[in-house]
């Protein structure tokens, strides 16, 4: 197990409401929960994404460290991005994300090049970093690695935004999706993509040259893995749920983990086996479940599952 998984995109701190009308700071961001995940597992992996000097940006340095992630970007004078977050009752969070001039948009590729290099390395990009005019450097930057043979990572994980052209945004999201090795995309991206009516068929005809394999999560009925070689479902967790926040990331920081650990990301490049595939899908699932009986993204150490 080798790989550098080199992630960007988000750091966001949640302001979660309470009954009381108070809210509750916790640090998230889908990229940046995957960064920690994968680190607590033993990946080696590295976040390129500028933090704010402020006092959410040194929490999130130091929690990046706690988790055994190397910090490879820049410390930026902007402020931390925020988020406010209302929990359903069924425990599914609500986002509304406050974005014009924070840290985690103060770089571009250009930056972000001299920490991908190397035939294992896997650049994961991911959420909000995908969003309009930010997103079209970015999928530029795919498809140069992709010419280069390194392995290029996506969870699409779509985020609306009030009075954001969110039209181009959907355009952009399906320009970026084909040019990613290995893709998630979840049941609700796909509805709101305008995918949705048939998520496991629409999943089947996202695979391509490129995009190899692709990890489809439906909830409660659980995620499928398809390739061109065939599709393998893992059932939903049976376990006490605390709250959804950061369990797709988790489950795919499990899932990358486990195809590292089996030598997937390897050159050259193989669609990995199907006991490989399975026991990713297993990985992830015991991720996940660690993570809904904890309020908030919690990741799961290596020796906690």
């Amino acid at each position: 197990m080798h790989t550098r998984f080199v992630v960007a995109g988000e750091a966001i701190v949640d302001l979660i409401a309470r009954s009381d009308g108070s809210f509750a700071p916790a640090l998230g961001g889908s990229p940046w929960n995957l960064a920690r995940a994968l680190g607590r597992l033993g990946s080696q992996v590295a976040y390129v994404t500028p933090l704010s000097t402020d006092t959410f940006g040194e929490q999130f340095f130091n929690a990046l460290l706690e988790s055994r992630v190397e910090f490879a970007g820049k410390r930026s004078e902007l402020p931390s991005c925020l988020a406010l977050v209302h929990i359903h009752p069924d425990g599914s969070p609500a986002y509304r994300f406050y974005r014009e001039g924070v840290a985690d948009r103060d770089y571009s590729p250009e930056s972000v090049k001299k920490h991908v290099a190397g035939p294992q390395t896997v650049f994961h990009i991911a959420s909000l970093a995908l969003f309009p005019p930010d997103g079209y450097a970015w999928a530029g930057f795919l498809g140069e690695l992709n010419q280069q043979g390194i392995c290029t990572s996506v969870d699409v994980n779509v985020r609306r935004l009030p009075g954001a052209d969110n039209g181009a945004y959907t355009e952009l999201l399906l320009r970026v999706m084909p040019q990613a090795r290995v893709l998630k995309v979840s049941d609700e991206d796909l509805q709101q993509l305008g995918l949705g009516h048939d998520p496991l068929r629409t999943a089947r005809t996202l695979l391509n040259d490129t995009t190899q394999v692709v990890l489809l999560t439906r909830g409660s009925l659980g995620a499928w893995c398809l390739t061109a070689e065939g599709t393998w479902h893992e059932p939903a967790p049976n376990t006490p749920v605390c709250d959804t926040v950061g369990a797709g990331d988790c489950s795919y920081a499990g899932f990358l983990h486990a195809l590292d650990a089996a030598g997937a990301f390897n050159p050259p490049w193989r669609i990995p086996t199907a006991q490989t595939l399975q026991n990713a899908l297993v990985m992830a699932s015991r991720c996940a479940a660690f993570n809904l009986r904890q309020q908030g993204c919690q990741p799961a150490w290596r020796q906690e599952l």
